[in-house]
């Protein structure tokens, strides 16, 4: 066993002394060479600095496509997204013509979607990847890979409306009335089919009911009577909903309030 050890030991560092020889070396067909037998052996952190050099050398050759189409794919491969995504993103316009343009331009989009945080944090590279995927799917409405980019906008557009409801509780939880109405009818407007709706329908009541309750007098009669007709879409929306009793309760401690004349 030390034995073999020893010899895998010394291999190694053969190898090493090898790659190091010809980084540094001034043979660029040897650079190319190595470069492409370290991708293909899936060593794709050892190929990046070599690919880097040939494409430096010669950037519209033949060569420097293929070095930077695989500076792309290796920085893919261990998951270095926004680098795979500066080198798979610039691509197609280096090589306009070249037919590794649909597959890098998707690919890009992929590292975008990798970027995107869980729905708790700042949701903007989420967005950027929506923007990737459409930009993807317009220009290439008839790629193989339509329906998998449409699977992942869709996940993508379902954190952005995770992302807008925990907006909407956390207001909601701070008893800021006035935002959590606000922030509550507009989500409904922008999601008009979310999982989230009824839950978006009781924080917009509940909050229009203490918004109503604490109002100055001069906003109590028209903030009573929003929430009176908001009660009665709701109604219609969720005849059935376990929330109608509480809801019914607001409605009733409303109609006991008297509010001065002079606001009339």
């Amino acid at each position: 066993m030390k034995w073999m050890f020893l010899i895998l030991t010394l291999l190694s560092l053969a190898s090493c002394n090898s790659y190091n020889r010809i980084l540094k070396s001034d043979d660029y067909e040897a650079k190319f060479n190595e470069a492409n037998r370290l991708y293909d052996g899936e060593k794709y952190e050892r190929c990046v600095a070599l690919y880097e050099q040939v494409y430096q050398r010669s950037p519209r050759t033949p060569q420097g496509e293929v070095a930077f189409y695989r500076l792309g794919k290796a920085c893919f491969e261990v998951e270095d997204w926004y680098l795979a995504s500066y080198y798979l993103s610039a691509f197609p316009s280096k090589f306009p013509y070249s037919p590794k343009v649909e597959e890098t331009t998707f690919l890009a989009a992929l590292c975008a979607v990798q970027n995107s945080p869980e729905a708790s944090l700042d949701q903007h590279e989420t967005e950027v990847a929506l923007n990737e995927l459409q930009n993807f799917v317009s220009r290439f409405p008839n790629s193989e890979m339509l329906d998998t980019c449409n699977a992942i906008m869709d996940k993508l557009r379902y954190k952005l409306e995770t992302k807008e409801m925990m907006n909407v509780r956390l207001y909601s939880k701070t008893e800021n009335y006035r935002a959590a109405v606000v922030s509550s009818e507009a989500f409904l407007d922008n999601y008009p089919r979310s999982k989230y709706r009824e839950e978006a329908w009781a924080i917009l009541m509940r909050n229009s009911y203490h918004l109503a309750l604490n109002s100055i007098e001069s906003k109590m009669e028209d903030r009573i009577a929003k929430t009176n007709e908001r009660f009665n879409v709701f109604l219609v929306e969720f005849p059935n909903s376990d929330y109608l009793r509480e809801f019914e309760g607001y409605v009733e401690k409303l109609k006991k309030i008297d509010v001065p004349a002079t606001n009339k």
